[in-house]
């Protein structure tokens, strides 16, 4: 079961990127979503969870990004974070307040839209997606 284009798959072996790939199956017996689960994913220091009542600087979350059909010729698009990320002051930060359920648990919803104009066919991919979301946490 492995969805991810060849380039995708060098990329994180080359940088030591653990990841789990992941699917869902509909009622009807059919693959109904898939995903790539990076269990440790660094979080800029912007960036808070809570715990215990307090809200607590989070190092590491467990992103989602959904592998959408058509891709990589088509863009990567939004991403999921486990634990619900704050800003400092204990507010959502913009475009992140949905909590959808994939793969049997709710996931904080980042609806963030690379430009097409910053996707090049058969030369981005993952490690492009992955520098974005990087910015966008710490931009948050």
């Amino acid at each position: 079961m492995n969805f991810l284009p060849e380039a995708d798959q060098e990329y994180l072996r080359s940088k030591g990127i653990s990841y789990v790939l992941v699917t869902e199956i509909g009622p009807d017996g059919k693959e109904s979503s898939r995903g790539v689960i990076f269990p440790s994913f660094e979080v800029p220091s912007n960036l808070r969870a809570q715990q215990n009542g307090s809200l607590v600087v989070c190092q590491r979350c467990e992103l989602l990004v959904m592998i959408l059909p058509g891709y990589a010729t088509t863009k990567l698009d939004n991403f999921y974070s486990i634990p619900h990320l704050k800003r400092p002051d204990g507010t959502d930060p913009q475009n992140a307040t949905g909590v959808p359920t994939f793969f049997g648990r709710p996931w904080q919803f980042w609806s963030r839209h690379l430009p097409d104009s910053e996707w090049r066919v058969g030369k981005d991919g993952l490690s492009t997606f992955l520098s974005y979301i990087h910015n966008e946490l710490r931009i948050a």
